[in-house]
C-alpha cells in the first residue's frame, strides 16, 4: 500500500515538473481541417487503410474523425483530458494516458500519435531538432535531420520501438507548409501517409474534394500526388471513401 501511495505521489510530482517545463510544438498553429489518407502493411502482413479528418483548434478541443475498414470513431482531446465516441446513439469512452498506447483500424498508428499532433506536448529544449515528449506513454523523442522542412524524422519509444518518417515533399496548403508523401517504416510494419486536402476551418466547412466526388463522375485520378507505382491502389482508396464517407 505504501508503495502504491509513493508511486502515485511520484507520478503527480513528475507530471507537475513536466507541466512547468513543457513547450508545445505544433505542426501548424491555426484552426484548420486536414484530411489525411494512410495505407499500411501491418504486423499481421495484411493491408490496412485509414482516413483521418483532423479538425485542429489550437486554443480548444481537437477532433479526429477516424474512418477505417471496420467502422468509424471520433477522438477528442484537449491535452488534460480526452475521450472517444462511436456508434448511433453515440457511446462515449473516457481515456487515460495509458489508453494512448492503443492502435486503431488494424494500422500501426496509435492514439498517442493523434495526441501529439493535436497538443504538441514536448519538453522545452535548446535543440529544436530533438523533441522530447512531456506526457507520452508510447514515444520518448522525435529527432529531425534538418529544419524547418526535415526529410527524415525518427521516433523512439517504449520497448525500444523505432519508427522512421521519410518525407518526400513539403506542400503549401492555404499558406501553411505541410509534409506530404510520407513513407513510414516501423519494426514490423510499413506504409505511406499523404495529405488529401487542408483548409482553414473558418473559410470552408466541408472537404472540397469530397464535394467533387459526390457531385460529378471522377474523370481523372483522385490522388494526383501519389507516386506512379501506387496508381493501382487508387481504386481501393476511392472505394473506401465511398463506403465510409458517402451519404
Amino acid at each position: 500500500m505504501k508503495f502504491l501511495l509513493w508511486n502515485f505521489v511520484f507520478l503527480l510530482a513528475y507530471a507537475s515538473v513536466n507541466a512547468q517545463n513543457s513547450c508545445p510544438r505544433f505542426l501548424f498553429n491555426q484552426p484548420m481541417v486536414v484530411n489525411i489518407e494512410g495505407y499500411f502493411i501491418n504486423e499481421q502482413m495484411s493491408h490496412a487503410l485509414v482516413h483521418l479528418e483532423w479538425r485542429h483548434h489550437p486554443e480548444s478541443l481537437d477532433t479526429f474523425v477516424v474512418n477505417h475498414s471496420k467502422g468509424q470513431f471520433e477522438f477528442i482531446t484537449k491535452g488534460s483530458f480526452r475521450y472517444m465516441e462511436w456508434g448511433k446513439p453515440k457511446i462515449k469512452r473516457q481515456l487515460g494516458l495509458h489508453h494512448l498506447r492503443e492502435t486503431f483500424g488494424n494500422t500501426p498508428l496509435k492514439l498517442d500519435d493523434l495526441e501529439l499532433l493535436a497538443n504538441g506536448l514536448f519538453m522545452c529544449s535548446d535543440n529544436p531538432k530533438v523533441l522530447s515528449t512531456a506526457f507520452s506513454n508510447t514515444w520518448w523523442s522525435l529527432v529531425a535531420d534538418t529544419l524547418p522542412t526535415p526529410q527524415k524524422v525518427v521516433m523512439r519509444g517504449a520497448k525500444k520501438e523505432v519508427r522512421t518518417f521519410n518525407i518526400g515533399k513539403w506542400v503549401e496548403f492555404s499558406k501553411v507548409l505541410l509534409p506530404t508523401l510520407v513513407k513510414v517504416v516501423g519494426p514490423k510494419y510499413k506504409g505511406e501517409l499523404w495529405i488529401r486536402s487542408a483548409y482553414p476551418i473558418e473559410k470552408e466547412k466541408i472537404d472540397p474534394l469530397k464535394t467533387n466526388i459526390h457531385n460529378q463522375e471522377m474523370k481523372k485520378p483522385l490522388f494526383l500526388k501519389i507516386p506512379s507505382n501506387r496508381e493501382s491502389k487508387i481504386p481501393l482508396i476511392f472505394q473506401l471513401n465511398q463506403e465510409l464517407l458517402g451519404d
